[in-house]
């Protein structure tokens, strides 16, 4: 059987406006995920966060458009970050495809000072502990003051191959609770949607 990665984008419809880039297998399920974190404010992430502060809704304000595919999920995840880049979507989405592991799995980076004394769990722990914007984190990175360094994944996917640095991130993208969380942490294995989690 043959699958496909979509690559879609979140447009204001009265601006044209691209505010989002996202790419998945399932366009359907991927849009019902979208609008329950719409519902439900301890699923919403930056993007959802954004439209409710913006008074927009998906479908009534905000189109979603089907602008590419790929035959791979790797393809799916480079033509992710072209429209990211193209589009310059900086502020709502939250990871650029490029810095991503799999579909909505990015890869958390702990950071680490040049002198090997400060670890920061991620840019928003430096931005809150150094006091600064997490755009100034990201200088900081550039100009090497801060080192990034890639987490163990924990987790896997095994249909899919996907992997994960922490239960959050799995839990966020298949929209479980912590419940199902604890027990892919005490069973070492869940089953969503068919398919098995499992910790590596």
């Amino acid at each position: 059987m043959e699958f496909f990665y979509y690559v879609y984008l979140f447009r204001i419809k009265a601006t044209g406006k691209v505010i989002y880039v996202g790419s998945t297998r399932t366009v359907g399920e991927r849009i019902n995920e979208h609008r329950r974190s719409m519902r439900e404010d301890d699923r919403a992430q930056p993007i959802h966060k954004y439209l409710h502060a913006n008074h927009l809704e998906l479908i009534k304000d905000v189109e979603i458009d089907i602008v590419d595919y790929a035959k791979s999920k790797q393809k799916g995840l480079e033509l992710e970050s072209y429209y990211y880049h193209k589009y310059e979507i900086t502020a709502i989405n939250v990871w650029d495809a490029n810095k991503r592991d799999g579909n909505n799995s990015p890869r958390q980076r702990r950071l680490v000072s040049k002198d090997g004394k400060d670890f920061y769990n991620s840019q928003r722990d430096a931005a809150v502990k150094l006091g600064i914007t997490r755009s100034a984190v990201a200088q900081m990175v550039k100009r090497g003051e801060l080192i990034p360094q890639l987490i163990p994944d924990k987790y896997q996917n095994i249909e899919t191959g996907e992997r994960f640095a922490s239960g959050y991130q799995v839990q966020h993208l298949y929209n479980l609770d912590s419940k199902t969380i604890n027990k892919l942490n005490k069973n070492g294995e869940i089953i969503v949607n068919g398919m098995t989690i499992r910790k590596v």
